[in-house]
């Protein structure tokens, strides 16, 4: 990759605390494009100083290790995702348009670097001290959609189904996209996203 390619590692930032915030985040957009591109094991920190065009020493004055960067890349995601969702959840409509709205979010996300990693390589690579700080959002967000379904069979919006089962499948169906999607393939991220929402509340519809 060209220079003019890489992550530009500003140094004119006015306030430190700022100039901090900028460069992690560089650091963990970065190291997520290389997760995404190569896997979360085949990726070093001697590549991620490298693409950043800075030495590894600098990194740690920024992160803990390579599993702390994944973990922020998930929470920065999955805490957005959880935000979003509140949103849905709350507005005035039926379950069955919620559950359309949440599948485009959650397919959507696949258009940013920290929302693949939400997939591939996800949660799986983390040691338990991550674990147990991540694992409860993604509970959250499973919890998320069983309400949202639950709501449309209540309100007659979405046929009886079973609730755990449907959002295994959708969350399935979606995950899966990091085996296949192509980012400059013949479809967009938002174009897959209104197929599998117009999918799903076809069929789910009552």
């Amino acid at each position: 990759m060209s220079k003019t390619n890489k992550t530009r590692w500003g140094k004119t930032i006015q306030s430190k605390d700022v100039q901090h915030e900028l460069k992690r985040t560089a650091i963990l957009k970065t190291a997520a494009k290389l997760f995404n591109q190569n896997g979360f094991r085949s990726t070093s920190l001697n590549d991620l100083a490298q693409e950043l065009q800075i030495t590894k020493p600098t990194l740690y004055y920024y992160i803990e290790n390579k599993e702390d960067i994944l973990f922020q890349c998930l929470l920065t995601a999955i805490t957005q995702m959880l935000e979003q969702t509140a949103t849905i959840q709350n507005a005035e409509l039926s379950g069955l348009k919620k559950l359309g709205r949440f599948i485009y979010l959650f397919t959507s996300i696949f258009d940013d670097e920290f929302g693949r990693c939400l997939s591939h390589p996800g949660p799986d690579p983390l040691s338990d001290k991550y674990l147990q700080q991540i694992d409860p959002l993604y509970q959250q967000l499973d919890a998320a959609m069983r309400d949202i379904i639950n709501s449309g069979i209540e309100d007659k919006s979405i046929r009886a189904c079973n609730p755990k089962i449907t959002a295994f499948t959708i969350f399935g169906a979606i995950n899966w996209m990091t085996k296949w999607y192509q980012v400059d393939g013949e479809m967009t991220t938002r174009e897959v996203a209104d197929e599998m929402t117009e999918m799903f509340t076809r069929g789910l519809a009552s």
